[in-house]
C-alpha cells in the first residue's frame, strides 16, 4: 500500500474513493460547506433526503454523474462532533478502509479536515492507522488465500502549510502500524511454530532488520544467574525457557520493557479446564508486543536507549514441571510458595524485573496477560494499569487516550500485600479470589527497586478480541497488537518532556 501525502484541490484527485467526512445531525453540512461546489452538489441530496445520517462509521457511498470526478465518493460518519476524539477517527476510517476493501477500490483519496482540538498531523497519523490496521488479516496457515483487495494507492489530502509535518506523521504512522502487525502475528501464531527459542531467533531477526541488538540466555546461564522463576516454570516443557534481551541505544534515558511471553499456557500440574485452552498462544502477546516496540523505536531512532526483555516458555505438565508446593528462588534472592503453577506468568517475570532493576532504567514497564482476575474487573474495554508512580501512571494514561488503548489504574494498598503472605517462604504465588488481579501485581512489586519507576499492564482483557470485545474496525478477531502503540507514544512524549 502506497501512501502520498498531496496538496491540491480536492475535485483535482484522482482515486477510485474519494472520502467525505461529517458530523452527526445538525453539524453534517458544517464540513460539506467547505467543499468545492462541484462535491457539494452531488453529495446534497444524499444528506437532505436524510438517508445518511453521519452516526459514527457509517459509510455510504455515491456515485457521480460526472465522469471527470471519482468513480465514488464515500460519505463516512464521525458521530457527534462533541464527542470527537482521535479514537473516533481511527474507528471511523477503519469503516472506510473495509468498505473500500469491499468494493474493490484499488486508490483511495482523504482529505485529512481540520478538527480541533485535534492538529493535522495527529489526524494524519490516526487515520493512516486505522486504514493500515484495518486491512490486517493473519493468513500464515490458509492454504488459499484470496488475492487482497485493498487499495493500492492512498493519497492523503492536506493544507500546504501543513503538508511537510503531516507527511512525517504518516511515516512515523506506517512504522508503528507495521510493528503492530508484526505483534499480531507473533501472538496468533502457535506454539508448535514458536517455542521459546524460535522466539528468540524471531526477535534478532527483527533486530537485524530494524537495528537493535539481541542477547539470548539459555537454560544452563539462566540456572547459573539464579533466574529460579523462569527455570522453573520452563522445566516442564521438552522446549526450554530462554530470557530474550533486545537493545537500542539511540542515546538519551534508558527505559526498560518487559513482555510476559509464555509461548503456551496450558496451566502446568494445575491444568487448565480444556475449554477455549487453545487461546493460550495469546499468552505470548507481552512478548509480542515488546519485539515489535523494539522495532518500532529503532526505525523510528528515537532519541532514547531502550531494553526490552523477554522471558519466553512453555507452561506443560510432565515428569519434570513445577509442583504446587514447591518454592521457588528468584534472581533478588526472594522465595516464593507455589500454590497453583497456573500463576506462573508473576514468576517469570519476578526474575526478568529483577534483572531489569539492575540496570538502574529511568523506568520500568511490563505488559502481561497476567490474571482472569483483570477481565472480570475491567472486561475488554481497558488494560489493568499498576504502578508506584503517580507520575509515570498519568503518563502512561495519557497515552492510553490518545491512541485508544485504554488504562485504568487499580490501588497497590499494602493491606493487598498481606493476602500473598506465606508461613514458609517469602511470599505466594496467588492471593486467593479476592482482588486477584491486584495480589497479582504485589508480588509483582516485590522484584523491583522502589526508587525505580515502574509500572504493570495487565493486557489479559485486551490482547485478542473475545466474545465481550467491543467492535473496533482497525482491529480483526484474535491478536489485537496491544500495548506497541501505547508505549511508542509514552517513548514519543517523553522525548518532548526531555
Amino acid at each position: 500500500m502506497k501512501i502520498e501525502v498531496i496538496s491540491t484541490n480536492l475535485e483535482d484527485v484522482k482515486a477510485d474513493s474519494v472520502v467525505i467526512q461529517l458530523f452527526e445531525g445538525a453539524e453534517a453540512p458544517e464540513i460539506a460547506l467547505t467543499l468545492p461546489e462541484s462535491i457539494r452538489k452531488e453529495i446534497a441530496p444524499s444528506i437532505e433526503i436524510g438517508g445518511f445520517k453521519a452516526k459514527l462509521g457509517q459509510v455510504l457511498p455515491i456515485y457521480p454523474k460526472s465522469v471527470n470526478m471519482a468513480r465514488c465518493f464515500m460519505l463516512l460518519g464521525l458521530g457527534n462532533k462533541q464527542e470527537l476524539s482521535l479514537e473516533a477517527v481511527r474507528q471511523a476510517h477503519g469503516y472506510a478502509a473495509l468498505k473500500a476493501e469491499e468494493m474493490g477500490s484499488k486508490s483511495m483519496a482523504i482529505p485529512i479536515p481540520n478538527l480541533p482540538p485535534y492538529t493535522a498531523p495527529e489526524i494524519t497519523a490516526s487515520v493512516l492507522e486505522a486504514l493500515s490496521l484495518a486491512f490486517y488479516r493473519f493468513n500464515k496457515y490458509r492454504s488459499k488465500v484470496e488475492d487482497s483487495k485493498h487499495p493500492e494507492l492512498i493519497r492523503l489530502v492536506v493544507d500546504f502549510d501543513v503538508r511537510v509535518m503531516c507527511d512525517t506523521a504518516a511515516h512515523e504512522a506506517t512504522i508503528v502500524s507495521e510493528a503492530v502487525k508484526l505483534a499480531r502475528d507473533i501472538a496468533n501464531m502457535p506454539s508448535s511454530d514458536l517455542p521459546p527459542k524460535r522466539m528468540a531467533e524471531m526477535a534478532a531477526e527483527v533486530g537485524r532488520i530494524s537495528g537493535f541488538s539481541t542477547k539470548v540466555l539459555e537454560m544452563e546461564e539462566l540456572e547459573r544467574m539464579g533466574m529460579g522463576g523462569i527455570v522453573s516454570v520452563g522445566k516442564g516443557s521438552s522446549n526450554p525457557p530462554v530470557l530474550i534481551v533486545m537493545e537500542y541505544d539511540g542515546g538519551g534515558e534508558t527505559y526498560a520493557v518487559i513482555g510476559k511471553g509464555v509461548v503456551f499456557d496450558s496451566g502446568g500440574i494445575s491444568i487448565k479446564p480444556s475449554e477455549k485452552m487453545e487461546e493460550m498462544k495469546y499468552d505470548k502477546s507481552g512478548a509480542a508486543a515488546v519485539i515489535a516496540l523494539m522495532k518500532a523505536v529503532a526505525e523510528l531512532k528515537l532519541p532514547v536507549r531502550l531494553i526490552g526483555i523477554v522471558p519466553a516458555v512453555e507452561n506443560l505438565p510432565s515428569g519434570r514441571a513445577l509442583k504446587p508446593g514447591d518454592i521457588v528462588r528468584f534472581r533478588n534472592g526472594k522465595t516464593a510458595e507455589i500454590i497453583s503453577t497456573d500463576a506462573e506468568g508473576r514468576l517469570i517475570l519476578a526474575d526478568a524485573l529483577a534483572y531489569a532493576s539492575e540496570m538502574r532504567p529511568k523506568a520500568i514497564i511490563d505488559l502481561a496477560t497476567l490474571t482472569g482476575a483483570c477481565v472480570i474487573a475491567l472486561g475488554t474495554h481497558a488494560s489493568g494499569l499498576f504502578s508506584n508512580s503517580d507520575e509515570l501512571a498519568n503518563a502512561l494514561i495519557n497515552s492510553g487516550e490518545r491512541v485508544g488503548e485504554r488504562l485504568w489504574r487499580l490501588p497497590l494498598w499494602k493491606e493487598y500485600f498481606e493476602q500473598i503472605k506465606s508461613e514458609v517462604a517469602d511470599m505466594k504465588n496467588v492471593g486467593g479470589r479476592p482482588a486477584g488481579a491486584i495480589t497479582a501485581a504485589a508480588f509483582l512489586m516485590n522484584f523491583i527497586d522502589n526508587h525505580i519507576p515502574w509500572a504493570h499492564i495487565d493486557i489479559a482483557g485486551t490482547a485478542w478480541t473475545q466474545e465481550s470485545s467491543p467492535e473496533k474496525s482497525y482491529i480483526p478477531r484474535g491478536a489485537t497488537g496491544i500495548g506497541v502503540r501505547l508505549l511508542a507514544d509514552f517513548l514519543k512524549s517523553e522525548v518532548k518532556r526531555g
